[in-house]
């Protein structure tokens, strides 16, 4: 599945430029940096010692320095679709987050975001022979963000690629955080995914959101309705399947629902959710 929208608007910054320079230097490096430069790949184990613990100084066989190959592997991607994959979801999420942060404590976010990614990898997975490349940690790491300021966004999601849903930030991400963390649980390695990159990055986002994001800018904000943006995906809303928790009919503007009644609605959508997504993946073509 992949986001690929959605109806936040931006409240401090005309524009995401950081986020749009991120997307422009990852495109560059894939056409620019030929694949067998593995020197810039992350390499769990150089990092991580005999005795398991991780160290960033040391160069490896490639002489480029541990530390130096948490930053070079972000921009680096296995391929093209590998490439979209990230760059669409940054594109979703990244501007919301780099609004809240301003524009250079986003740059240095998404570098922290994308070397805690490294970093987990490094120490927790079950191929440290295998190079790591991608911006996936650091995407995991903004959208960690994202849930924490956000969580009620209505984000637009390709189920299978192929069937267009809106769902709440919250039940997205909230879901994939889920995956990726059983995903690396399970200690699947045949997929030569970075679970723990993932994984790693999240947590990293969740946690370096709070400290720099602006000081009125609040966690867990509420969705709003912002007729400007809400018009962005207009012309294919009927062909959308929209999984977003209403209010119940007849309850009076400006009173909140209660606790429990937000809890089911939201189960339900993740239900739905999930029922959609085995439906797609057994029965669409």
């Amino acid at each position: 599945m992949l986001a690929i929208g959605d109806d936040n608007p931006l409240r401090h910054i005309r524009g995401a430029h950081v986020n749009h320079a991120l997307i422009a230097i990852c495109v560059v490096a894939f056409f620019l940096v030929p694949e067998t430069a593995i020197e810039y790949a992350l390499l769990p184990a150089q990092l991580v010692g005999d005795a398991g613990g991780v160290g960033v100084a040391a160069p490896g066989a490639t002489g480029v320095p541990g530390w130096a190959t948490l930053v070079t592997y972000t921009f680096l991607h296995a391929g093209f679709l590998h490439l979209a994959g990230n760059m669409i979801t940054l594109w979703v999420f990244g501007d919301n987050v780099e609004d809240a942060l301003g524009h250079w404590r986003y740059a240095l976010f998404f570098l922290l975001a994308g070397a805690a990614g490294g970093l987990a990898e490094a120490a927790l997975t079950g191929n440290p022979d295998l190079p790591v490349v991608g911006a996936s940690g650091a995407v995991s790491g903004v959208m960690g963000a994202y849930l924490l300021l956000h969580p009620s966004a209505k984000i637009f999601v390709l189920v299978g690629y192929r069937v267009p849903v809106a769902l709440p930030a919250g039940i997205f991400v909230g879901f994939l955080i889920a995956l990726n963390l059983a995903m690396a649980l399970s200690g699947d390695t045949a997929s030569m995914v970075a679970w723990w990159a993932h994984v790693g990055g999240f947590a990293a986002g969740m946690i370096l959101v709070v400290p720099l994001r602006h000081r009125d800018v609040a966690l867990f904000q509420p969705a709003h309705d912002v007729p400007e943006r809400t018009g962005r995906f207009a012309f294919a809303r009927r062909f959308v399947i929209d999984l977003t928790p209403k209010a119940p009919r007849g309850l009076p503007t400006g009173l909140r629902r209660s606790l429990g009644e937000r809890v089911v609605a939201v189960v339900k959508a993740l239900v739905f959710f999930i029922v959609i997504m085995l439906v797609v993946e057994l029965f669409v073509p």
